[in-house]
């Protein structure tokens, strides 16, 4: 069984509420790519910031350190990426509603549906 957290966008400048289902653990693409996972999950600011610190090991340190920093920090974002894609809905103004368990985001989703049909009822 996989785990999901359902996050919330409050109505805003009447734009109806909205829920999206994120799952927890290992991020793979994250790890073998982060910059096309966070453009693919349209965190910008995370990529640039990846970006970034790779320019600067790769500029400030030789290129043993710095090819083994950038990998550290590859498998960091492998582990870490859904809870920074979490992190930045909660900065977007995304609350963490609840937590569901599932085999895959279908299952998940009948899940919530099941416990929380006003979550699922605005699940995209």
């Amino acid at each position: 069984m996989r785990v999901w957290t359902v996050h919330l966008r409050p109505p805003v400048a009447g734009k109806p509420p909205r829920a999206v289902l994120l799952r927890d653990g290992f991020a793979l693409w994250a790890l073998v790519a982060p910059l096309l996972w966070f453009l693919a999950h349209r965190l910008f600011a995370l990529a640039a910031f990846y970006l970034a610190a790779v320019l600067v090991l790769g500029a400030a340190l030789p290129a043993e350190p710095a090819i083994a920093l950038s990998l550290g920090l590859q498998v960091f974002i492998g582990f870490e990426a859904r809870n920074l894609q979490a992190w930045w809905l909660g900065l977007r103004g995304w609350r963490t509603e609840a937590v569901v368990m599932g085999r895959d985001a279908d299952a998940a989703f009948l899940q919530l549906a099941a416990w929380r049909p006003d979550l699922a009822h605005v699940a995209v």
